[in-house]
């Protein structure tokens, strides 16, 4: 746990709902049948990053991402599922309703191609693996930075997702040691907005 603690919080995001607002219509074109659960965790990465404009210029290519959910493209499979039972079922929205359209439209959305992984969990135990692969990346050089995001359940119609960017111990840049209270509310066990950016 040593090596997680030395891990920097460089910026927190949170949501509950798809932003529009912070995607270029280019970006809302290229992955216009993703599911809502993409998006709202694509807005908390949005919102994650929103303070790392100079990060993103000089090293959006070597930013990485693991998405943490055990929630899927619900949506998206669903009006797959129904347009094969009329018949026909376009294969744009196939991808659409891929489990790592998570990560991936946030990876497309802000052009980030380091290390990508999809844990298909529970936070809660998804989580320790999560920041241990965070840790080892950024340790190893695979990647400079390191996006981690859930996306949950909250209440029978929300979907909540948190995402922290995380940089290596060392990070000359703004942030502060990653602690206990981020890893649980990223878990979604602390309330939302439990912790403040």
């Amino acid at each position: 746990m040593s090596e997680l603690n030395a891990l920097i919080v460089a910026g927190y995001g949170e949501a509950d709902s798809y932003r529009r607002d912070l995607f270029e219509a280019r970006i809302r074109a290229t992955v216009r049948y993703a599911d809502p659960a993409a998006w709202i965790t694509a807005t908390a990465v949005a919102i994650a990053l929103a303070g790392a404009g100079e990060l993103l210029a000089q090293w959006r290519h070597e930013i990485g991402m693991i998405a943490v959910s055990d929630l899927g493209p619900g949506s998206a499979m669903a009006e797959v599922e129904l347009a094969g039972t009329k018949g026909y079922s376009s294969p744009l929205h196939y991808a659409a309703s891929s489990p790592g359209t998570l990560a991936g439209v946030s990876c497309i959305a802000f052009g980030l191609r380091g290390p990508t992984l999809n844990l298909t969990m529970d936070p809660r135990d998804g989580l320790p693996v999560a920041l241990t692969m965070c840790a080892g990346w950024l340790a190893g050089k695979a990647a400079r930075f390191m996006v981690v995001a859930t996306c949950r359940a909250a209440g029978s119609s929300t979907i909540m997702s948190q995402a922290l960017l995380l940089a290596p111990p060392g990070f000359a840049g703004s942030g502060k040691p990653l602690t206990e209270s981020e890893t649980v509310w990223l878990a979604g066990v602390a309330p939302a907005g439990g912790v403040a950016a």
